[in-house]
């Protein structure tokens, strides 16, 4: 086995994002290392001129310095999770950053992707000893990309609320296809199969939000993801994210992030964190993207 020494990680930007058919990001100058893993989509990326093809499964490791560039699939919704980080070795017995593989295509038994979306989920809800176990993570996550050696027996699930699963499963259908349409609470309770009042009880209980609020948080957090990691302009994102008006959307988007969208998207561009909410990559937002 490889000696990992005292090799540390500080992590940086990470999430879940989503893009509309066709559209692009970068090319960007990497100042960190960044794991992309593609979940839906075909996916076509550039880093240092190399071309490389990504369908769903392609797991991508960009390195400081590098320009990388996408170009998500033409004819359906792109979804992918990402993980910023810088690392010291320290001591460890890691080869040339050079010769380390920019994609891999995984099984579908693989080891990497559930400890990736763990990974995620520790870096959002950061309980109790969250950093060590997002450093064990990262770092079984690094050793075994770069070895080649990541299958696994199988996955499990993640459990949640019936009622809440089944209006996910409705928002997921409704939002497939199209813009993310302000879906009203009727229509989710009539989903649930459950009165309004009862759907939002159930909804305060899960997440200490209404529906509402929560269908709202989901749009604006697509939102953000897309000044954050699209060229699209802000006109765009406000009508995908299905906000009737640019003045709207920078509201609503302002009172959630303190920023409005332009404002966001150079601070993004300068080094920020992605910022997050009470949703940011938590089972709900999982689930609907």
């Amino acid at each position: 086995m490889r000696d990992c020494g005292q090799l540390r990680f500080h992590f940086a930007a990470h999430g879940l994002a989503v893009y509309p058919p066709g559209a692009t990001f970068g090319p960007r100058t990497l100042r960190d290392f960044e794991f992309v893993w593609i979940v839906d989509g075909d996916v076509r990326c550039r880093f240092d001129g190399v071309e490389i093809a990504a369908p769903p499964g392609t797991v991508l490791l960009a390195r400081p310095g590098m320009r990388d560039q996408y170009v998500w699939d033409p004819h359906r919704h792109t979804r992918h999770g990402y993980v910023h980080f810088t690392l010291e070795r320290g001591g460890a017995a890691l080869p040339p950053e050079a010769s380390w593989p920019l994609a891999r295509q995984l099984s579908s038994g693989d080891i990497i992707r559930p400890l990736l979306r763990h990974l995620l989920w520790l870096l959002s809800r950061r309980g109790p000893d969250w950093e060590e176990l997002a450093q064990g993570a990262l770092r079984q996550v690094l050793l075994v990309y770069l070895s080649g050696e990541g299958s696994i027996a199988g996955e499990g699930g993640v459990a949640g609320s019936p009622l809440v699963e089944r209006v996910l499963l409705h928002v997921q259908r409704r939002w497939a296809q199209g813009p993310l349409a302000e879906l009203c609470l009727g229509e989710l309770a009539t989903a649930a199969g459950v009165s309004r009042g009862h759907l939002t009880r159930v909804f305060r209980a899960a997440l200490d939000l209404t529906p509402m609020e929560a269908m709202r948080l989901l749009r604006l957090e697509r939102a953000a993801m897309m000044l954050a990691r699209s060229n699209l302009q802000v006109g765009e994102i406000a009508a995908l994210c299905g906000f009737p008006s640019p003045f709207h959307f920078s509201r609503r988007f302002r009172a959630v992030y303190g920023h409005p969208p332009r404002a966001f998207r150079a601070r993004i561009a300068a080094g920020m964190d992605m910022p997050t909410t009470r949703l940011h990559v938590s089972d709900l937002t999982a689930r609907v993207w």
